[in-house]
């Protein structure tokens, strides 16, 4: 599609409907003209500009010979493209913007500007600089060129303003490319070193996500690891503490009375009917042996202290401290014991003392030194 005028339409002759009827040319013969377009007629060597809403009887509609359809849109933006010279073997391409506005629609038909574009190249090559700007510049340096030209092409628009018949263009900007297999090298090229570091940026993140999880994990088990150990103190306390409260209740029934140890030794919790029953038999021997064991060891005593008695007496005689009287007398003393008999034990080598001889509390008081003598 071009610009401006959109499209020319050359129109055939109106034919005589009736002798009596009004010529008209049917609407829909006309292009269509959209809000921001306009209709040129060509009618009788000069050019007339159609109003927005037609019926076809009008004089420049029905002899018309042809129509125009002209873009009016304001500052419609219009691009060329100029080859200009580089260091190497390829040129550089400079897309040139401009903004177009039609003024006069009728102007631009008379003067057939049907496509800007072309005598924008014609403007823009008028200037023979521009050229010349990219001999001393490589493809590689195409944003220093581009400065370059931009500033060049902008003083030569201003100096220079571009002429337009019924229109006008102002610069707006431009951008300088390299080749098309140079530009397409180059976005491999940067497509590639993208996704390179793409890959390596995902290598990187999942390095940095697994050591976070490792942290992590490590954190977890030190924390589970501290938690267990402090369950573990506290269930090694609560035992140490039962266990206190145990041996506290032990020693309390220990300490309540006699016979109270007899009692926790039958009475352990979890014991059969056979085992406190053995229990019970063993405490019977034991207090049994117990008894025995006193009653064995206050004969002994017995005995002892008898011997003791004898040998005072024995050694009394000796030493004629008393007569056979008073060693009747003396031997008269001991418990359930004739004094006849205890004299004819005393004259005996040596004395045993019998199971059934007993002694009183006072009984080593009994041979007190001024008894025996007097």
């Amino acid at each position: 599609m071009t610009y401006p005028v959109i499209s020319q339409v050359s129109l055939d002759p109106v034919a005589r409907q009736g002798f009596l009827s009004k010529p008209r040319r049917p609407i829909s013969s006309l292009p269509r003209q959209l809000p921001h377009q306009r209709l040129v007629f060509e009618y009788d060597g000069t050019f007339v500009l159609g109003d927005r809403r037609l019926h076809g009887d009008e004089p420049h509609v029905l002899h018309a010979a042809s129509v125009s359809v002209v873009d009016v849109t304001k500052d419609h933006p219009t691009t060329i493209r100029v080859p200009i010279n580089s260091s190497g073997a390829h040129d550089f391409t400079v897309s040139i913007h401009f903004r177009c506005t039609v003024d006069e629609p009728i102007e631009v038909v008379r003067a057939g500007l049907t496509d800007v574009t072309e005598h924008l190249v014609t403007y823009v090559q008028a200037y023979h600089k521009l050229f010349e700007l990219g001999r001393g510049h490589g493809l590689h340096e195409v944003h220093e060129l581009w400065t370059l030209v931009h500033a060049q092409v902008k003083a030569y628009t201003t100096v220079v303003p571009c002429v337009l018949p019924g229109m006008t263009a102002e610069f707006s900007g431009l951008n300088v490319h390299a080749p098309d297999e140079i530009a397409q090298g180059r976005r491999h090229y940067e497509t590639s070193l993208h996704n390179i570091r793409g890959e390596h940026g995902l290598r990187d993140v999942k390095r940095k996500l697994d050591r976070d999880y490792e942290l992590d994990e490590q954190d977890y088990l030190h924390t589970k690891g501290h938690s267990a150990n402090d369950f573990t103190r506290q269930e090694a306390a609560l035992d140490r503490d039962q266990q206190i409260t145990e041996a506290k209740k032990i020693r309390d029934l220990l300490n309540s009375g006699p016979g109270a140890a007899d009692g926790l030794y039958v009475t352990v919790p979890g014991l059969s009917g056979q085992q406190i029953a053995e229990r019970y038999a063993a405490l019977g021997d034991r207090e049994y042996s117990a008894t025995q064991r006193g009653i064995q060891q206050e004969h002994e005593l017995q005995v002892v202290q008898a011997r003791a008695r004898a040998d005072v007496v024995r050694a009394a005689i000796a030493q004629g401290l008393f007569n056979e009287t008073t060693g009747k007398e003396l031997l008269a003393t001991f418990d359930e014991v004739e004094p006849e008999a205890e004299v004819r034990d005393l004259e005996r080598p040596a004395y045993e003392a019998q199971a059934e001889v007993t002694a009183g509390d006072n009984d080593d008081d009994f041979f007190m030194e001024e008894d025996v003598r007097g």
